[in-house]
């Protein structure tokens, strides 16, 4: 029962963050993901883990991890943590420097 005087509390809506509106940093940040994607494919691939078998060890859905490897998924850093410890790699091992042209 309402407590006379006080209004409740509405939850805040949650959207999408700011810099998603933001058009050069949203083409860098959806770059970016595809690539982390890929490495991450790279890695599952490298140690013959079906993707099944990879959001199992990641701790994750399986529908997630396609999400995850196809650059859709906005990864936590728990996520990237649990997939670093997962594939047996450093942090910065997920994500590749871009090759620089000579």
């Amino acid at each position: 029962m309402p407590t006379a005087g006080k209004t409740p509390k509405t939850p805040k809506k949650r959207g999408r963050s700011e810099v998603w509106t933001r058009g050069p940093t949203a083409h860098a940040i959806k770059r970016e993901l595809r690539r982390l994607g890929q490495r991450l494919r790279e890695l599952r691939l490298e140690r013959g883990l079906t993707q099944e078998q990879a959001a199992e060890a990641i701790g994750v859905h399986p529908k997630h991890m396609i999400k995850m490897e196809q650059g859709a998924a906005n990864l936590t850093v728990a996520t990237l943590v649990a997939a670093s410890v997962a594939y047996k790699v450093p942090l910065r091992e997920l994500f590749p420097e871009e090759a620089k042209e000579p």
